[in-house]
């Protein structure tokens, strides 16, 4: 069973704030080997849903993206509510290199496919098998409840995680800081798009 490797990381700093005077030099960089990539999102190779067609994302094979990776289920209501505001997410950072994998927990294919006739979602929803699946999750920390988000940057870094629904009407803080880290991630250049923004209003 492979350890949460945040609480590596967490117990490898107390050890150096304890020990920093009795650390030798080699164990120093073997320290730092082995927590170089600690905010390293683990990869995983899934099969998705997308506008009726049919794919496998790879997220090593993403890293020139910045990637929501929504850990989330049909059943799940709050998971349903996030829908139209990841739509306009979708919609408008996308051209960007902004992506939405939206990965449940436990349906089939057969399951979301009935899904998409009842819910219009423009993003990837992406499936596996229950080993599958599991080996995600845990790789991920093990996610306990959903709906449950992370946040990754390019070059597969993870920047943020956000615990429940994201929701821009009950939770308008969360919502904007996911839309800060959004566009720095993606180099937004904001003056730029907010002088784009008020020549958009001026020709309305």
């Amino acid at each position: 069973m492979r350890i949460n490797r945040f609480k590596i990381l967490l117990l490898i700093t107390f050890i150096c704030i304890s020990f920093s005077e009795e650390l030798s030099d080699s164990q120093l960089k073997k320290i730092n080997e082995v927590t170089k990539d600690v905010n390293q999102a683990s990869d995983f190779k899934l099969s998705s849903i997308h506008l009726d067609v049919d794919s496998t994302y790879v997220l090593s094979n993403m890293k020139d993206k910045v990637i929501l990776i929504n850990f989330w289920a049909t059943w799940c209501g709050p998971c349903r509510l996030e829908i139209p505001d990841f739509n306009e997410l979708y919609n408008k950072y996308h051209e960007d290199g902004f992506e939405i994998l939206s990965i449940s927990i436990s349906d089939t294919k057969e399951q979301l496919e009935n899904f998409l006739k009842a819910y219009k979602i423009h993003y990837p929803l992406l499936y596996g098998s229950p080993k599958e699946i599991q080996t995600v999750v845990m790789e991920y920390g093990g996610v306990y409840s959903v709906p449950t988000s992370f946040l990754i940057g390019k070059n597969n870094e993870i920047i943020r995680v956000y615990p429940g629904a994201i929701l821009k009407q009950y939770d308008p803080n969360m919502y904007m800081d996911l839309i800060y880290n959004i566009e720095s991630s993606l180099n937004y250049n904001f003056l730029e798009k907010g002088l784009e923004s008020l020549n958009n209003d001026s020709k309305k």
